[in-house]
């Protein structure tokens, strides 16, 4: 097939270019030198917009603006629980962090825009690639095309952002990365796998796990034991388990006579020659026959159904426990799998702290799990099911939200319907984490959406800035992205050193919070992945949740008004 024939073909069929640019930019993503990629974003960046150089798709903007709109949803969703929770006292320093760190950013773009007289499209591809955030480019780009301007100068800057944003974002990503991982634990003068290790022993309630505290990353193991040992005669369930707390032995049926008694409880009483099932973690129930009596093989017994259900935790007054006290309390004979805020799984260390919208992915029988469910929350019945109704009510109420606006200097002001719907997202979320009635929207759906709508955005951003970049780059030469490159460098670095002084000086941060903290007030979620890797711990995890939260309004904010200080600049 002649080029002119293919090119036909791509014009008649612009979707071929659009998944084209997906797979293409998926592998210009990983190619690698000296162990740095580019990533998946900016490789289908630039996989656009060379085919869209090539080829000149149209891509309908409806097609981009509705992804977009899904991804942005999406974010806010997630990150809703942690958003709201980060408004308490005692997470106020983490969310004064990440004001610091994103208005520092934003400061230091507008100043190099002024520095440098960059228009609205490379000053918008600066804060987007500089602190990476896409969404960022999207609602700064959604600013542009509401600006009162001729065709072709809105093309111009609304190809000038994606080029700016794939120059500046390689540093925005690797230099934060060195920052948060090599630089900034020498200026502490710390180690990091010695914090995390310090971190995790704050975390183990020392009096439930004295022993070893590692047993919840065993495996789940039953065993059924004839109770031979006089001491534990005429005791309850709930002293049986105290006196084993260390091991987190829990009965989950007895059988007594010929009878089996699935449903069991803390205050049910145990006598010698009872058969129990005995539910722990691997390395607990080592060593148990010699303490307690003989393992039998109860077959009958052994027929315990274990499930293994989500729970969303909604009870507010269960909000800052530990999950040592829950493990005593609300969640007994339930075994914990997991447990997510937002895009982090957090160490499920006794000590860590959960928050009202957490996600436990619990293991146990069917009482248990129900005990727990009832005492927690809400259990995800159908974790396949989406509720599309409030997906895409939520991304209604959030456009029409977005339309409200002032003007200054002829850019439309507000959160623009991208805000919009990031604000909307983010009380859908919130609702949701207090009301798990309606609006379920499960991880895996959340991931699609978010890696689905941002990729396909990227791409068709990419193919309509193909044709227009290459004026940019012609006009502006290497002297251009030598510029482009050097404010970026500037803006990446300016938000977290400030917040390192800030959080250290007048925070008083700990770098177990500090740290983690600076990735997630630039939504760097590769940092914190870094950060877990070089202390080999995911106890790191806890200090990034509310940065990013806060800061994934914040940054997606800026789009619009780094545009709006840019044509008031020029």
């Amino acid at each position: 097939m002649q080029f002119e024939q293919l090119f036909e073909v791509v014009r008649a069929h612009p979707e071929l270019a659009l998944f084209t640019t997906i797979v293409a930019g998926h592998f210009i993503g990983r190619v690698e030198i000296r162990k740095v990629s580019l990533g998946t974003v900016v490789g289908t960046l630039i996989a656009g917009m060379i085919l869209g150089l090539l080829f000149k798709p149209e891509i309908p903007d409806l097609l981009k603006w509705a992804f977009f709109d899904l991804f942005l949803f999406a974010v806010g969703y997630s990150a809703g629980p942690q958003f709201f929770a980060s408004l308490k006292r005692e997470a106020l320093p983490q969310m004064a962090l990440a004001v610091v760190v994103s208005c520092t950013g934003l400061a230091a773009a507008i100043a190099m825009v002024a520095l440098l007289d960059f228009d609205p499209g490379l000053s918008a591809g600066l804060v987007s690639g500089s602190m990476t955030q896409s969404a960022a480019l999207g609602s700064a780009l959604s600013a542009i095309s509401a600006m009162d301007l001729d065709e072709a100068t809105r093309n111009v800057l609304m190809a000038h952002a994606p080029l700016a944003d794939a120059t500046t974002y390689i540093f925005g990503e690797i230099g934060l990365i060195l920052f948060v991982t090599v630089l900034a634990p020498r200026l502490l003068k710390i180690d990091l796998k010695r914090v995390a290790k310090e971190g995790e022993a704050e975390l183990r309630d020392q009096a439930d796990a004295a022993d070893d505290g590692e047993w919840d990353r065993a495996p789940l193991s039953l065993r059924t034991y004839r109770l031979e040992n006089p001491e534990l005669n005429n005791t309850t369930v709930r002293e049986f388990e105290s006196r084993y707390a260390a091991g987190r032995l829990t009965i989950m049926a007895i059988r007594r006579g010929g009878e089996i008694h699935r449903e069991v409880r803390p205050g049910t009483s145990l006598a010698l020659d009872d058969v129990v099932l005995i539910a722990s973690r691997r390395a607990g129930i080592v060593g148990a026959a010699g303490q307690i009596g003989t393992e039998v093989d109860d077959q009958e017994l052994f027929q315990e159904p274990m499930v293994e259900v989500s729970i969303v935790l909604t009870r507010s007054e269960l909000a800052g426990k530990t999950l040592g006290e829950l493990v005593r309390g609300a969640a007994r004979g339930a075994f914990l799998e997991s447990l997510r805020r937002g895009p982090s799984t957090l160490p499920r260390a006794l000590g860590t702290r959960v928050q009202r919208g957490d996600v436990f992915r619990l293991k146990g029988s069917r009482t248990a799990i129900a005990i727990a469910a009832k005492n927690l929350g809400s259990i995800e019945h159908d974790p396949g099911h989406t509720d599309l109704v409030y997906l895409a009510g939520g991304v209604v109420v959030g456009i029409l939200f977005g339309l409200l606006q002032v003007h200054l200097t002829g850019v439309p002001l507000g959160l623009g319907t991208s805000g919009g719907v990031l604000v909307a997202g983010l009380l859908a979320g919130w609702l949701y984490s207090r009301y798990p009635l309606v609006g379920h929207i499960p991880e895996p759906a959340l991931r699609l959406l978010s890696d689905v709508g941002l990729i396909v955005f990227i791409a068709a951003i990419g193919l309509s800035a193909g044709p227009h970049a290459i004026q940019a780059v012609h006009e502006g030469g290497v002297t251009l992205f030598a510029k482009l490159l050097g404010a970026g460098v500037i803006v990446t670095l300016a938000g977290p050193v400030v917040g390192l002084l800030v959080g250290r000086y007048v925070l008083r941060l700990p770098p177990l919070l500090l740290l983690p903290g600076l990735a997630g007030a630039q939504t760097t979620v590769a940092t914190l992945n870094a950060l877990k890797e070089r202390g080999n711990s995911d106890v790191y995890a806890i200090g990034f949740t509310v940065p990013f939260a806060v800061s994934n309004v914040l940054i997606t904010l800026w789009g619009p008004i780094i545009v709006a200080f840019s044509v008031a600049l020029g």
